[in-house]
């Protein structure tokens, strides 16, 4: 059976964005952090959901497509379950009384608690703010994909499914004009 109009995610190409604020600080940076750019650039070239915004003072800043960014410090919190929580600033649109600069709480799901807990050891031995970042970006936009794949699964399905009530009745429906009881 072919299913049309399938909705897929058109979001693609985020990736590493240097604002022109960061250049006298990008010239004067040491060489590590250049390597680290560079190798951000690269690992984040084909990022859908998020991307990595380095700001004034090369402040990197965690974006999404979601209107969500945030800020350093990017303090763990040991998960107890499934989530892995990160203590943050929030830097994105205001809602719900969250203004620029609050305190945030990120946070993404794992598939269980050992999930969660590696994600948290492979990031804790990660001690600058840019190489963090840099990890975190990709687990966020991680986590967006496979939302965004559970979503599109559930699409195709109730296409799917609509589609093949409409080949039964098709096929199998009863006009109830030509097939009314005779007295």
């Amino acid at each position: 059976m072919k299913i049309d109009n399938i909705n897929q995610s058109t979001n693609f190409g985020m990736a590493l964005r240097i604002n022109p604020s960061a250049q006298k600080a990008l010239e004067n940076a040491p060489l590590d952090t250049i390597k680290s750019l560079q190798r951000a650039g690269e690992e984040l070239k084909d990022t859908k959901f998020c991307d990595l915004e380095i700001g004034e003072n090369l402040t990197p800043r965690i974006d999404s497509v979601y209107a969500n960014a945030f800020v350093p410090p990017f303090t763990l919190i040991k998960p107890l379950d499934e989530f892995l929580t990160i203590a943050t600033k929030w830097d994105g649109t205001e809602l719900n009384g969250l203004a620029k600069g609050s305190a945030y709480h990120a946070s993404m799901k794992f598939e269980n608690t050992k999930a969660a807990l590696e994600a948290y050891n492979s990031l804790k031995d990660i001690h600058t703010n840019l190489d963090r970042a840099i990890a975190l970006t990709k687990m966020f936009d991680n986590e967006f994909i496979r939302k965004d794949a559970i979503e599109n699964s559930k699409k195709v399905s109730q296409e799917n499914i609509k589609h093949m009530a409409q080949d039964l009745m098709s096929k199998f429906g009863t006009d109830t004009h030509k097939n009314e009881f005779k007295k």
